[in-house]
């Protein structure tokens, strides 16, 4: 049961943002706050400034 419980991040959010939003939860039930808030920006990284980036080169091959 427990392996199904690692794997739900990977199917459920993705297979780059599920490990980290897993990490997140990890390393706050495991009691490391600073390392799940190094996941937590990492997170925010990939999901805000990542689209971003993108939208920003593809908007200047117009």
């Amino acid at each position: 049961m427990s392996f199904w419980k690692r794997l739900a991040p990977y199917f459920l959010i993705g297979p780059i943002s599920g490990p980290l939003l897993a990490g997140v939860v990890f390393n706050v039930r495991g009691g490391r706050p600073v390392l799940a808030m190094l996941y937590a920006i990492a997170l925010i990284a990939f999901v805000v400034l990542l689209p971003l980036v993108v939208a920003r080169l593809g908007l200047k091959l117009i």
